[in-house]
């Protein structure tokens, strides 16, 4: 096992998660600080966030696809949010907030 840690490169996003979500989460890092560990949820945020961009983007070239097929002017400019769907197996919702939300750290 390795001492050191691969660095990726990092963008700060904030989003809107459930109150309750929040709270246990807060409850689990102060845990596991008090246990000398730390959680990885950046890592389960991160394959989460992928698993959803990948249906996201497979679901917007279909809808592209029928678009272009029933010859409409192709959309040049990305879908707000309410225009995008949300696949149906999503256990949440995933939204960017508008303003800046304290840091949970």
């Amino acid at each position: 096992m390795s001492v050191f840690k691969k660095e990726a490169e990092t963008k700060r996003v904030i989003f809107n998660v459930r109150l309750d979500l929040a709270e246990r989460l807060e409850k689990a890092k102060e845990d596991a600080r008090m246990l000398g560990k730390k959680l990885d949820h950046e890592g389960v945020i991160d394959k989460a966030l992928e698993k959803f961009l990948h249906k996201a983007e497979r679901k917007l070239e279909e809808l592209r696809l029928e678009t272009d097929k029933k010859g409409s002017v192709q959309r040049t400019s990305r879908p707000s949010g309410d225009e995008m769907e949300i696949p149906e197996d999503c256990d949440g919702e995933i939204e960017q907030a508008n303003e800046p939300n304290q840091d949970l750290e």
